[in-house]
C-alpha cells in the first residue's frame, strides 16, 4: 500500500471505528504512506460530510486532533488546504495556520491564520487574499469574518482586477485602478454587498468616492444608483446624467435618470419596463422643464405595450399591441437624436392594433385558418424648420387608418391546392386638410397549387381576383366620389435546381445551376381617378421583381403582360453547405406597354425591363464581398449599384467598404474599421472563466498573483466615415480609439451627425473598469450598429457599482 488514499467519513456518523490510533501507530505510519483520519463529531446542521486528508496527525478524534504537512479538508463545495490544523470535537472548529488556501464556487481565499466552525461556518480569517470567479477580480483585507455559511464581513479591504505593478526597486507597487474600502458586509441570501467608505483610485488618484454603497452579489437586479455618464455635445455642452435603477418586483423595474446640461439646463429621463406571461411593456419618457437655448419646455414619450390572451379550452389565440411616440416640436429630432431611434426621425408611428386567431383546423382534407384584425394609425410628422421655404426638405404626411378592419383566411386540402381570402375596411384621413380623405374596401381571392418535386423543380399556377372600392369625401379634387375597380391576375411560376460536383480553386465544391421564370398577366384598368391613400412603387431587387405587382398597397394594380426570367447559380461546401461563391441574374421582359405607372406617367414601352446582376462570394480567406448592380436595358447606364467589401483576418480585426449609388438621388461611400494600432498585439481574453482559473491558481500566499489579468496595453482605432459624392461633403462620422489595459479599457470617440441642415458634433468618454463597471458615456451601442463586425473587447461582467449607493447593472 503506497501513495496518498481519500476516504470520505460522515460528520454526522459516531466517532470512526473502533478508537484513534495511539501515537506510536501514527508515528509508524508517518514512514510508510499518508494517512486519511475520518472526523468524529458532533451532528452538523448542513447534513454534508467531511472529507479529512493528511501527511501528519495526531491527537485523538474524539477530543483534539492536530494535523500537519499537506493537510486538505472538503465538505460541500468547501474545500481547504493549509500546513496544519488543529481540529478540536467539542466545538467543531478547525484552527489552521501556515499557508491556508480555502476555495468555494470559484472563490478563493489565501492567507496565514483561519479559525472556522465547521458547523456554522463562522471564524476569522487573518490578512487573507481573494478572488472571486465571477468578476475575475480580487484583492486583499486586513481581517474576514465568516458569520455563517451565507455572510461574510471584510475589515480594511481593497478590490482590483489588475495585477499589481512592480517598482523599479522590486517592491510591488499598487494596481492600476482599485476598490478601497474600510468594510464590507457580504450576505448572499439576500445577495448584497455593502460596503463603508468606499473610494476608486485610477493610477493613483481618486475618482469616484461614496461615503456607503451596495451591490448585488449575483447576476440579479437590484435597486440603487447606476454609474454616472457623461459627454460633450456642441449644442447643449457638458452634460451629465446619474441613473437610478428601482426594483420594483421581479416583473417591473423603472430607471430614473436625472441630467443636467450646461447649455440646456436639468432634465430627466424615465423609463419604466414590466413583463408577464400574457403582456410585455416599456415607457419612456424625457423632458426638459425649460430649454435654455430654444426657450421652452421640450419632451417626448414613447409607450409601447403587446399582449396575448389565449382561452384554455379552446385553440383561439388574440394578440394585440399598443404603441404610442410623440415629440414636443418640429426640432427635436435635431437637437435630441438619440432619445428617440427610429429609421424615420421625422416621423413617428402611434398605433392600437389587435389581432383574433379563429380557429386552426384539420378537417381530415386540409388545414383551414381565420384571422380577424383591426388597427388604428397615427403620424406625427416634423418639419425642417430651417427649410421650410424648400419643398424638398419636406415630408409628406402619411394618411391615417381610422380605422383599419379586416379579415383574412387560408386553407389547404391534401390534393396541393391552397386558398387565399381576405377583407379589408380602411377610413384614411390626412393631417393635411388639402388632401383627399375617404373610406375604401377591397377583397383579394386567390388559389394556387404547386406541382412538382420541392428538391428538384416545382411549378406553381396562380390566379387571383383582387376587387376595391372608394367613398370619398367632399373634398376630393375629382368629380368622382365614388368608384370601384376589380382586376384578375393569372401567373405562372416555375423553378428548377440543378447539382454537380467540381472543383474551385482546388477546393471540392457543388455547383447549383437555378433557372426561374415567372409569367404574370393583368389586364389594363383606368386608375388614373383614384386616390393614393397607401400605395408605393417596389424597390427593385430580387425579390420584387418576381412579384406580381409592381406597388404595395391596393390603390394601383398594374397592367401586365410578362415574363420574368433569372438565373442564379452558386458553388456550396458539401460537407456543411456553406456558400462560397453566388452569381446570379434577373430580367424582365414585357410583351405590351404597361400603361399602369408611378406617379400615373407615361405608358412603359420599353420590351426589356432593367437587369438585375447579383454577386457575392467569401472563397478567398477572411474577405467577403457582396454587389448588386440595376442597369438599364437600353444605353447600357448604371442605374444603382450596391457594393460591401469586408477583410476580417482575425478577431477585432476588420476594415469594410461599401459603396452606394443611385442615378439622379444619391452616390455616397462608407468606410468602417475596428484594428489594433500595436504592432506586439495580445488578444484580449474574453472567456471570464478561464481569467478566473488562471488568476485563482497563481495567487499567492503573500497576496499578489504570478498570472491573469495582467495591466499591458493595446490601442485600437475604430471608426466608420459616410461621404456624399453627389453632395461632396461628409455625412456622418464616427472616429476613435479604444485601450485595452488587461484590466482596464479606456474609449474616446467623437460623433458627427448631419441632421437635416444642421450638423451635431458629441464626443464620447467612457472608462470601463473589468469586472467593476463602467464610468462615462458609453459608444458602445454606435460602435456594434455602425462598424460592421465590430467586436466587444471584453465579455460584459461588470458588478457595475455605482458612484453613491447601490447598483447592479451595465449602461449598455
Amino acid at each position: 500500500m503506497a501513495g496518498r488514499h481519500a476516504h470520505a467519513a460522515d460528520a454526522a456518523q459516531p466517532a470512526a471505528a473502533a478508537s484513534a490510533p495511539s501515537s506510536d501507530e501514527i508515528e509508524q505510519l508517518r514512514s510508510t504512506f499518508n494517512l486519511t483520519v475520518p472526523v468524529a463529531g458532533k451532528k452538523r446542521s448542513n447534513q454534508l460530510p467531511l472529507y479529512f486528508e493528511a501527511d501528519h496527525v495526531e491527537g485523538h478524534t474524539d477530543d483534539k486532533m492536530k494535523a500537519t504537512g499537506t493537510v486538505k479538508l472538503r465538505q460541500g463545495d468547501i474545500a481547504m488546504r493549509t500546513d496544519e490544523v488543529t481540529y478540536t470535537q467539542a466545538n467543531d472548529t478547525a484552527h489552521a495556520v501556515g499557508r491556508v488556501r480555502i476555495t468555494r464556487q470559484g472563490d478563493v481565499f489565501v492567507g496565514p491564520e483561519l479559525t472556522l466552525k465547521l458547523d456554522t461556518l463562522e471564524g476569522e480569517f487573518i490578512r487573507p487574499s481573494y478572488w472571486f470567479g465571477r468578476t475575475a477580480a480580487g484583492g486583499r483585507a486586513n481581517l474576514i469574518e465568516f458569520l455563517g455559511s451565507n455572510r461574510l464581513r471584510a475589515t480594511q479591504a481593497t478590490y482590483s482586477s489588475c495585477t499589481p505593478n512592480d517598482l523599479p526597486d522590486g517592491s510591488p507597487g499598487s494596481p492600476d485602478w482599485v476598490l478601497s474600502t474600510s468594510q464590507v458586509d457580504m450576505d448572499f441570501d439576500a445577495n448584497e454587498g455593502r460596503a463603508q467608505n468606499a473610494v476608486i483610485r485610477f493610477l493613483g488618484v481618486p475618482i469616484l468616492a461614496a461615503p456607503v454603497l451596495t451591490f448585488p452579489l449575483r447576476d440579479e437586479r437590484k435597486s440603487g444608483w447606476l454609474a454616472p455618464s457623461f459627454d460633450v455635445d456642441n449644442k447643449a455642452g457638458f452634460e451629465l446624467a446619474v441613473p437610478y435603477y428601482w426594483n420594483i418586483a421581479p416583473n417591473q423595474d423603472m430607471t430614473l435618470t436625472p441630467s443636467m446640461s450646461t447649455r440646456r439646463g436639468g432634465g430627466a429621463d424615465v423609463e419604466y419596463r414590466y413583463l408577464t406571461p400574457e403582456y410585455r411593456g416599456t415607457l419612456h419618457v424625457a423632458g426638459l422643464p425649460y430649454d435654455q437655448v430654444a426657450g421652452e419646455a421640450r419632451g417626448m414619450v414613447d409607450y409601447q405595450h403587446q399582449g396575448v390572451v389565449t382561452e384554455s379550452d379552446s385553440p383561439t389565440l388574440t394578440n394585440y399591441e399598443l404603441r404610442w411616440r410623440r415629440v414636443s416640436d418640429d426640432d427635436y429630432w435635431k437637437d435630441f437624436s438619440g432619445e428617440l431611434p427610429s429609421l424615420t426621425p421625422r416621423l413617428y408611428d402611434s398605433h392600437a392594433s389587435v389581432e383574433r386567431q379563429l380557429n386552426t383546423r384539420n378537417w381530415g382534407l386540409g388545414a383551414s385558418q381565420t384571422t380577424l384584425y383591426a388597427n388604428v394609425q397615427t403620424w406625427q410628422t416634423l418639419r425642417d424648420m430651417d427649410t421650410l421655404g424648400d419643398p424638398s426638405t419636406q415630408i409628406t404626411a402619411p394618411y391615417r387608418r381610422e380605422p383599419q378592419m379586416g379579415v383574412r383566411s387560408r386553407s389547404t386540402s391534401e390534393s396541393g391546392w391552397t386558398w387565399q381570402m381576405q377583407g379589408e375596411f380602411n377610413r384614411f384621413t390626412n393631417e393635411d386638410a388639402t388632401k383627399v380623405a375617404g373610406n375604401r374596401l377591397h377583397a383579394i381571392g386567390q388559389v394556387e397549387r404547386t406541382f412538382g418535386d420541392l428538391n428538384g423543380y416545382t411549378l406553381t399556377p396562380r390566379l387571383s381576383v383582387r376587387s376595391v372600392n372608394y367613398s370619398l369625401d367632399g373634398n376630393t379634387t375629382t368629380s368622382t366620389r365614388e368608384a370601384s375597380l376589380t382586376v384578375p391576375t393569372f401567373s405562372l411560376d416555375g423553378n428548377v435546381t440543378f447539382e454537380r460536383n467540381t472543383t474551385l480553386f482546388g477546393h471540392d465544391m457543388v455547383q447549383t445551376l437555378e433557372p426561374r421564370a415567372m409569367y404574370v398577366y393583368t389586364p389594363y384598368r383606368k386608375q388614373s381617378n383614384l386616390p393614393l391613400f397607401d400605395t408605393a412603387q417596389r424597390d427593385f431587387n430580387q425579390y420584387s421583381i418576381f412579384s406580381e405587382s409592381d406597388f404595395t398597397g391596393m390603390d394601383r394594380i398594374n397592367d401586365a403582360n410578362q415574363l420574368t426570367l433569372g438565373v442564379t447559380t452558386r458553388w456550396l461546401d458539401p460537407k456543411d453547405g456553406a456558400e462560397a461563391v453566388r452569381l446570379g441574374v434577373v430580367q424582365k421582359v414585357l410583351f405590351a406597354d404597361q400603361r399602369i405607372t408611378p406617379n400615373d406617367g407615361a405608358p412603359i414601352t420599353q420590351r426589356l425591363s432593367d437587369l438585375l446582376l447579383l454577386a457575392s462570394t467569401n472563397i478567398a480567406q477572411h474577405w467577403f464581398v457582396d454587389s448588386t448592380q440595376q442597369s438599364s436595358a437600353q444605353g447600357h447606364q448604371n442605374q444603382r449599384t450596391t457594393m460591401s467589401l469586408r477583410y476580417t483576418p482575425a478577431d477585432w480585426h476588420t476594415v469594410s467598404l461599401s459603396y452606394r449609388y443611385a442615378r439622379d438621388s444619391s452616390e455616397q461611400v462608407d468606410l468602417g474599421w475596428q484594428w489594433p494600432l500595436s504592432r506586439n498585439f495580445t488578444p484580449p481574453t474574453q472567456t471570464m472563466a478561464q481569467q478566473a482559473a488562471s488568476a485563482s491558481a497563481s495567487l499567492n500566499f503573500d497576496g499578489h498573483r504570478t498570472g491573469g489579468t495582467e495591466c499591458k496595453g493595446t490601442w485600437y482605432s475604430v471608426g466608420r466615415l459616410s461621404y456624399s459624392m453627389r453632395d461632396e461633403h461628409m455625412t456622418d462620422a464616427l472616429v476613435g480609439f479604444e485601450y485595452d489595459a488587461g484590466c482596464w479599457i479606456g474609449r474616446i470617440v467623437a460623433q458627427r451627425s448631419l441632421t437635416g441642415s444642421d450638423a451635431s458634433t458629441k464626443f464620447m468618454f467612457q472608462l470601463e473598469l473589468v469586472g467593476l463597471s463602467r464610468l462615462g458615456s458609453s459608444p458602445l451601442h454606435r460602435l456594434k450598429n455602425d462598424i460592421p463586425g465590430y467586436k466587444l473587447l471584453r465579455d460584459d461582467n461588470s458588478m457595475f457599482i455605482p458612484a453613491n449607493s447601490t447598483s447592479d447593472q451595465t449602461d449598455d
